[in-house]
């Protein structure tokens, strides 16, 4: 990817002396198109960022809030999850050493200008979403969970011939 094409997500950070500096974002649904995962069908997220800049590194803090669309793991319809917590990302500044990354901490080339953060807001908007996505029992699809209701096996001998029973065979 082309930093001119990320250029809304990216702080230059050569020319900051040291202090605090507060910046303000917003991710809509064009943010997550650009990711081949399709889970995150829309958002409407702001994002309230910190930086507090330091001789050797950058400590960044981000409050998230807003509502992030996806499908629903039991009817398959438009599920709205709404987003709200707080994040942090240690940046320093020094040669890359092995092993010494993690998810809040990276390192980065001192000479390096910018920093770019669109990849840590998405990978922490998507593990803000829960595991299991449905809506409340009442809220899903009735037509589609109809249609669900005709394939599920409830007959016993069904069961039995299924090939599933006999691996529960094998724990024995």
């Amino acid at each position: 990817m082309n930093k001119a094409d990320n250029i809304e997500y990216v702080i230059p950070i050569k020319g900051l002396s040291v202090g605090k500096y507060h910046y303000d974002f917003t991710v809509g649904g064009d943010f997550f198109r650009e990711y081949e995962n399709r889970d995150i069908d829309g958002a409407q997220l702001k994002i309230s960022l910190t930086l507090d800049k330091h001789a050797t590194f950058i400590d960044v803090k981000g409050i998230f809030k807003g509502a992030v669309t996806t499908k629903c793991d039991r009817c398959l319809g438009e599920l709205e999850v709404e987003i709200d917590f707080t994040a942090s990302l240690l940046v320093k500044f020094g040669e890359i050493t092995q092993g010494e990354e993690s998810e809040e901490i990276i390192t980065l080339d001192p000479s390096e200008s910018d920093l770019d953060l669109k990849q840590f807001f998405y990978d922490y908007i998507y593990l803000a979403l829960p595991i299991q996505r449905v809506h409340k029992e009442d809220e899903c699809d009735l037509e589609m969970l109809e249609k669900l209701q005709n394939y599920r096996v409830t007959n016993v001998e069904e069961r039995k011939n299924s090939p599933f029973e006999k691996l529960k065979n094998l724990m024995n």
